[in-house]
């Protein structure tokens, strides 16, 4: 397993006993709908020996809305996601709401990536991205004298 994964691993763990321990699940109702929920971007990476390919469920985003940056080996997606219509029913009736509305983003550790050519696709709510990796230079070895 690589560092990459490693990291992400632990991560998920964290972010899964945040999700699952009642008392931070309760948490988030301090805060209102607008909270992200343990579904908000969930995605997937794969890594092959040319390029990292990364998969976000952003569902009802709007593209204009969504914002992919990479800086410092950091995979950065953000967005926001305005309320929904009939969130807001002045009548009563809605008797449940799981949709959230508001901020998101994540960020993913991703090591040396050629950034001039990374590629994002945003298509039937899932963000794809495409990072080539930086190629190696086979002759990058140096012989240092020692004195």
């Amino acid at each position: 397993m690589n560092m990459t994964n490693e990291i992400m691993d632990r991560r998920n763990d964290i972010r899964d006993w945040m999700n699952n321990d009642p008392w931070m699940n309760g948490f988030s109702s301090l805060f209102g709908d607008n909270f992200p929920t343990n579904d908000t971007l969930k995605t997937d990476i794969k890594e092959s020996d040319k390029d990292y390919s990364v998969k976000v469920d952003m569902p009802d985003f709007d593209k204009k809305n969504i914002n992919v940056s990479y800086n410092n080996n950091t995979l950065t997606i953000s967005g926001h996601r305005d309320n929904f219509a009939d969130q807001n029913n002045k009548n009563g009736d809605v008797i449940m709401s799981e949709r959230s509305s508001g901020r998101f983003s994540r960020q993913y550790h991703l090591p040396a990536v050629d950034q001039d050519n990374v590629k994002a696709n945003y298509d039937n709510g899932v963000l794809k991205i495409t990072l080539p990796k930086l190629a190696e230079n086979k002759d990058s070895s140096h012989h240092i004298e020692i004195n």
